[in-house]
């Protein structure tokens, strides 16, 4: 049977089945719907025809040009896309970051890069998703896939999870399977366990429909891990969109739980039964379990909670209206359209009870994103505020949220008229009432008409399933945008709100890297402390606040870890911006204070 990225009709007898919700109503959905959207989840994971795997064992060094707000991540060609960008910290110590992508060329593979200094300077882990696919499925080729997801165990043990599609050699059945591996050295090495399926199904990959193995489809996973030093201390959840190996049984959002110091996932415990999608799953600091989701069949915005580890959900509430979360097109920005629900709660400062939620709804061809929030651990939420409130005349497009204590942040791409995007940050610090202007992270505009992604027969893909952290004051960003024709790329921005001066930044896979900068305050000097991969002439400058340059020195680098020296007599007592350039562009920026 030939595979093809466009997928034949089906003819499904008018049947209809049922199933109980946790409230009692009768949900009823028909073969077709649930082939429907079957769909639209072999779209999502990007499938296509399959070919050589992409490259996974190096990595470009140089950085494309950028300026002090953000930093390129790869120096991929415009043939490479990369999205879904997910970055945890480790709660004992946020200077450790892990990040992680989707990129996609002729295949499709799962880079990770940790941190050890809040992002001064990153490193490419061993992980390979392709040798784990490839020791799992002898002979077949990835087709597909996406989602990953982090989370960190206050003992230091990080978890990781990504979905692949793999296609047998006959074309006919494609093997969707939801993975997870640990790091016990904060991101360095990874391993995966015996059982290291959360969940595995099958479908044909012509009709879309699904096959009777083992848990059916287990889409849109989320990760989280109870911190709360309370009874469900060090569970694992992982949340997705369930289609039930069951043909007759209906689609539910659904967890499955690793108990701690267990290594593998129990059943599936469904958290709300119906068309669901874009589910998140987050544990507040009182060890509730929260789930967000949408009601595709009611165009609604849910949230259900768990208080006893996961072995039950509570009746759902409705956090917002959405009445298009699937837009069918014309594109209104890109091709990647969909509600893209994302979820905070409020992290060890706060009191457990509120939860953060944003969103995105596509009615009548335009778009507009909405923020929600709840102080009673998800019971009631605030009226939906409109995004496009903090950007007039601009259209506010898939935001992500984060949260710690009463500081609360969203970030999101704002587009206007002329389709020229750029990213933002907004910022509140009363726990969501009230937001302070917007703080522009991305340097340069996107113009996604320019970029071809409006495009009827667009296969420009820019993700959606993306995470952003916090801790009290810093801020850490990923995404996608497709600035000066390159395609989908993935930027890098830290914020820090509590902090006078430009943004910090570091690159992630840069030849140079910025570890340390001493001492800062300084007097007469200051030393920076830099390595890298390969010979390298770089600048280092030293501005004001106005960007005015004030000191500049040349150095060429040698292979490994070296310090040089910037003297600082000639400056006045204040606050500098200090810089580091390469060939490629913007190095590091620090601020630095003269006494």
């Amino acid at each position: 049977m030939k595979l093809s990225t466009t997928f034949s009709a089906c003819l499904i007898g008018l049947f209809i089945f049922s199933a109980t919700t946790e409230a009692g109503a009768q949900v009823k959905q028909t073969p077709q719907q649930r082939q429907d959207l079957l769909k639209k989840v072999l779209r999502e994971k990007h499938f296509h025809l399959p070919g050589t795997e992409g490259e996974e064992a190096t990595e470009r060094d140089v950085k494309n040009k950028t300026t002090a707000t953000d930093q390129r991540v790869t120096t991929h060609t415009s043939s490479v896309e990369e999205a879904e960008i997910s970055i945890a910290y480790d709660p004992t110590d946020s200077s450790n970051l892990v990040l992680s992508y989707m990129e996609q060329n002729s295949g499709l593979v799962f880079p990770i890069y940790y941190s050890s200094n809040g992002g001064a300077s990153w490193t490419r882990s061993s992980f390979s998703s392709t040798g784990i696919l490839h020791a799992d499925f002898p002979g077949q080729l990835a087709a597909g896939g996406g989602d990953p997801a982090f989370a960190w165990d206050k003992t230091g043990r990080l978890y990781y999870s990504w979905i692949y599609l793999s296609i047998n050699s006959t074309f006919d059945t494609a093997y969707f399977s939801l993975n997870w591996a640990y790091s016990t050295d904060k991101g360095h090495t990874w391993s995966v366990a015996p059982k290291h399926f959360i969940g595995q199904g099958a479908l044909d990959p012509n009709s879309g429909t699904s096959f009777p193995y083992k848990d059916g489809i287990t889409d849109r996973e989320w990760l989280a891990v109870d911190n709360s030093g309370g009874p469900h201390q060090g569970n694992v959840y992982c949340s997705f969109v369930n289609f039930p190996a069951d043909g007759s049984a209906p689609t539910c959002e659904a967890i499955k739980t690793m108990i701690a110091g267990t290594d593998s996932f129990g059943a599936i415990v469904p958290a709300y039964v119906g068309t669901t999608q874009f589910g998140n799953v987050e544990v507040d600091n009182t060890g509730v379990l929260h789930m967000s989701f949408a009601d595709l069949d009611n165009g609604q915005v849910k949230h259900a909670a768990s208080t006893n580890g996961g072995v039950s959900f509570g009746a759902s509430t409705v956090v917002g209206a959405a009445s298009n979360m699937f837009p069918g097109g014309p594109f209104v920005v890109h091709n990647r359209e969909n509600g893209a629900i994302n979820m905070s709660c409020d992290g060890p400062a706060g009191t457990g009870h509120n939860v953060h939620i944003v969103w995105s709804d596509f009615p009548a061809g335009t778009v507009t994103s909405y923020y929600a929030h709840s102080t009673d651990g998800g019971n009631t939420w605030s009226t939906r505020d409109s995004l496009n409130n903090h950007f007039p005349g601009q259209i506010s497009f898939m935001p992500t949220v984060a949260a710690y204590g009463n500081n609360v942040s969203v970030a999101v791409t704002a587009v206007d008229s002329s389709d020229s995007a750029s990213y933002y940050l907004l910022n509140s610090t009363d726990n969501g009432n009230t937001f302070m202007a917007p703080a522009q992270v991305s340097s340069t505009p996107t113009n996604y008409v320019a970029e071809g992604a409006k495009a009827s027969g667009s296969n420009l893909f820019f993700g959606d399933y993306t995470k952003s952290a916090r801790t009290g004051c810093e801020v850490y960003a990923a995404w996608s945008d497709g600035r000066n024709n390159l395609g989908p790329k993935v930027y890098f921005a830290r914020k820090n709100f509590c902090a006078l001066g430009v943004n910090e930044i570091s690159t992630v896979t840069g030849a140079v890297q910025l570890t340390q900068l001493y001492p800062n305050p300084a007097q007469s000097q200051i030393t920076l402390r830099l390595t890298a991969s390969k010979s390298e002439a770089v600048t280092l400058q030293i501005t004001d606040m106005t960007g005015r340059v004030l000191l500049s020195q040349q150095k060429t680098l040698m292979v490994g870890q070296q310090d040089v020296t910037l003297q600082l007599a000639g400056l006045a007592s204040g606050a500098y911006v200090l810089s580091v350039q390469n060939k490629g562009g913007l190095v590091a920026t620090r601020n630095v204070v003269k006494k």
